[in-house]
């Protein structure tokens, strides 16, 4: 009598199983096991959430956005879209997991794999996933079903790190400027110069993407979605490989006028001509740094059709934004691509 409670038991075991593994397949986070930390943060509640994160999944074979940023320490809900006819999945993890995940899942297509850190979301349906982000640092999202991932459907997710609390102080006139006098350059904190190495910048190019510019990088992620022709792919590819070396070209140099500026008071030299020079310096790096985002913009501009511009900024979440004037727009797409030399918004 034991012995079949048992196997009954077992049964109804077996079926919950089953049961809650189809759910998941219907757009559901995987939750399977009990949360675990992950090199990549931890799965979240519901009632931490502070924002929601939309992506759509295409037959593409792209995520949109591909790349997306969070804060350390922030719970956000990804909302996946499948807007494709088959099934896709989100897997969170670093490169070299989701590349091993990819590599077994390529092995065996079958294979089941149910984790808090996974969605499956089939064609037309919403998934949902909550996740904390509170390791700093570079990771990655992709699908892994079979074909899917070798056809490049990952993007990246960066998890800027809090910055830390300067020790507390017995002077009650501490500043929160505690601790910045361990910097190499003082004026710039590690992701200025992070940012600046990589020739990008803070919102440098807001002007023009938030006014209907398009940039080449984000172009080119909505390169099927916009309906790019082959010369349109080729032009906008050039144009931000060569606006990404010119970019790191003057983010060096601006960083090269930060020190010089900093070293010049640190070696208590500074006079009031010399400070001119320098700030002058650092002030026309900066401002050509800009120009090269802006202008980038431009430059892509008229690569576009204006049908192509409009679909841009609705795909972009502000297709409210003032329409170009149609003069403008004919005579920027009669500009020679001679003159179309400057770099992207990132």
């Amino acid at each position: 009598m034991n012995a079949i409670k048992f196997i009954a038991i077992c049964a109804l075991l077996t079926g919950a199983s089953t049961t809650f593994g189809h759910e998941s397949q219907q757009g559901q986070p995987m939750h399977a096991t009990a949360a675990e930390q992950k090199a990549w943060g931890i799965a979240g509640e519901t009632k931490a959430v502070t924002r929601t994160i939309t992506l759509r999944m295409s037959d593409a074979m792209r995520f949109t956005p591909a790349r997306i940023e969070v804060k350390q320490g922030e719970t956000v809900r990804l909302t996946l879209r499948n807007t494709g006819k088959v099934q896709h999945e989100l897997v969170l993890g670093t490169s070299q997991e989701l590349a091993e995940h990819a590599a077994q899942m390529q092995k065996h297509p079958g294979m089941e794999h149910d984790e808090p850190h996974m969605v499956h979301v089939a064609p037309g349906k919403t998934g949902h996933l909550v996740w904390t982000f509170n390791r700093a640092g570079e990771f990655e999202f992709a699908c892994l079903i079979d074909g899917h991932y070798q056809a490049g459907m990952k993007g990246t997710i960066r998890v800027v790190a809090q910055p830390q609390k300067p020790a507390a102080s017995a002077s009650p006139q501490a500043t929160p400027y505690a601790g910045q006098h361990m910097r190499a350059i003082k004026a710039l904190s590690d992701d200025d110069l992070k940012a600046y190495e990589h020739g990008q910048g803070h919102g440098f190019a807001k002007a023009a993407e938030l006014n209907g510019y398009p940039g080449p990088m984000h172009t080119l992620e909505l390169a099927n979605e916009l309906k790019l022709s082959d010369e349109q792919r080729t032009q906008s590819q050039a144009l931000l490989t060569q606006h990404k070396v010119e970019a790191r070209r003057l983010g060096a140099e601006l960083i090269d006028a930060e020190r010089a500026l900093d070293q010049a008071f640190a070696s208590r030299s500074i006079s009031p001509e010399l400070l001119t020079q320098l700030t002058r310096t650092a002030g026309d790096k900066l401002a050509q740094l800009r120009a090269e985002h802006l202008q980038t913009h431009l430059t892509q501009t008229a690569l576009l059709t204006e049908q192509q511009i409009e679909r841009y900024k609705t795909l972009r979440g502000y297709g409210n934004a003032m329409p170009m004037h149609p003069g403008k727009q004919h005579d920027m797409q009669h500009q020679p691509m001679m003159e179309m030399n400057h770099g992207q918004h990132h």
